[in-house]
């Protein structure tokens, strides 16, 4: 009797040992899965355009690898803040009242008077030769950033790729050229919803 009930113990112990084993396996491997998923989605970003015939690169950052991204709910305007090794900045953004989606988005204001567009910024410093230039919203440029794809598909990482080859004028009198023609700009971003970044 004694014995049996040894036995029926150590085949409970076992199995509940097993089951945890196993359910521990799982979530490993969904986890391990889930790291692998997003190291892929992040190799696979960009942002590039040409400047005069050079090419200009931002990667995402070194220490949170990934690219500088913010959407504003109030005036659902999506930003991209990118950055090249030389320190020489390119923000991106675009706006819509029926939110973000595949289309073509203008250089303009929106409602509130926020400005979409794209902002150059060629100098790591300030100094004092001011070479900044825009996409002015007078004349608005209607395709001043072309959206090709918005998968939300995986609720925690949204892939957004986009063109843009925009007309940029000088910010600033000290900048010798008035006006620059950006050509085969492209991106591909991931955006990850979270508490201080809201869903769309």
């Amino acid at each position: 009797m004694i014995t049996n009930l040894k036995s029926t113990q150590f085949l409970h112990a076992s199995l509940i040992i097993f089951l945890l084993a196993t359910m521990f396996s799982c979530n490993s491997e969904s986890s391990k899965k889930k790291t692998d998923e997003v190291k892929s989605q992040n190799a696979d970003e960009y942002f590039s355009v040409e400047i005069n015939g050079k090419l200009w690169q931002a990667f995402p950052s070194k220490e949170f690898k990934e690219y500088n991204l913010s959407y504003k709910e109030l005036d659902k305007q999506f930003s991209i803040f990118a950055e090249a090794e030389d320190g020489s900045r390119m923000d991106l953004s675009f706006h819509s009242k029926k939110g973000i989606a595949v289309g073509s988005y203008p250089s303009t204001k929106n409602d509130n008077g926020t400005q979409s567009g794209i902002f150059y910024f060629p100098e790591a410093k300030s100094s004092d030769k001011e070479l900044a230039s825009t996409t002015f919203d007078v004349p608005v440029q209607e395709n001043a950033v072309q959206i090709t794809k918005v998968d939300k598909s995986n609720k925690d990482a949204y892939v957004i790729e986009g063109t843009f080859s925009p007309i940029m004028y000088a910010l600033y009198e000290t900048n010798p050229e008035r006006s620059t023609k950006f050509t085969g700009g492209k991106f591909r971003v991931i955006y990850r919803p979270s508490s201080m970044d809201p869903a769309f």
